[in-house]
């Protein structure tokens, strides 16, 4: 991989945006609880259709494709390419791609877990006995589940991102560092066989 393609850059791109959107909305549709009594004494906790377990799933996937796919293509900066040249863009690069996947990793994290935690809170009316206080018995999932999957998946969609464009950008140097060596050795020992060819026919 030598320039910049743009097709990986638009599809990475969207699949992180997309997925950054949908976990807006796994927290927005979240589902919540609708205390009800049954009877005088008893509270049944029914909850509102569930949404965003299926919305958080669909976030989780196109976060992970993004991701993997912009580590293949780029053959991932930190393991192989040991004739590449040293320098601060390698260095950023390696530091993007850590990044990127530290920030990957909290956000699938959360986000899974408010899947299977906002699925378990759907599982129909739950009757929780004799109670005079609604909200404390009627668990809902939290909203800083979904909220923290959103922000480390915008995080991991901008690392990501820098870290594609930067290692292109570093691999780009490399090569023309590399081209400039190899035509500076062959133009040496062009000269030099031009001087043993004079010396002989003194």
């Amino acid at each position: 991989m030598a320039r910049l393609s743009w097709p990986v850059l638009g599809g990475v791109l969207f699949c992180d945006i997309l997925a950054f959107i949908l976990a807006v909305a796994a927290m927005s549709k979240r589902s919540k609880a609708a205390p009800t009594y049954a009877e005088p004494g008893y509270l049944t906790c029914g909850y509102t259709k569930d949404t965003s377990t299926g919305l958080a799933a669909t976030a989780f996937v196109f976060l992970l494709f993004a991701q993997v796919f912009v580590t293949i293509v780029t053959g991932c900066s930190c393991c192989g390419k040991t004739n590449s040249k040293q320098g601060c863009g390698r260095i950023c690069a390696i530091l993007l791609l850590v990044s990127s996947w530290i920030t990957f990793t909290i956000a699938e994290i959360f986000l899974l877990t408010g899947a299977v935690v906002n699925n378990i809170r759907t599982e129909g009316q739950i009757d929780v006995g004799v109670t005079t206080q609604d909200e404390a018995h009627c668990a809902q999932t939290k909203k800083a589940i979904f909220a923290v999957g959103a922000v480390f998946t915008f995080f991991a969609m901008v690392f990501n991102i820098a870290y594609y464009v930067v290692q292109v950008s570093s691999e780009n140097k490399d090569q023309q560092w590399n081209s400039y060596r190899a035509d500076e050795g062959y133009s040496a020992h062009e000269g030099g066989g031009i001087g043993m060819t004079g010396f002989e026919r003194l």
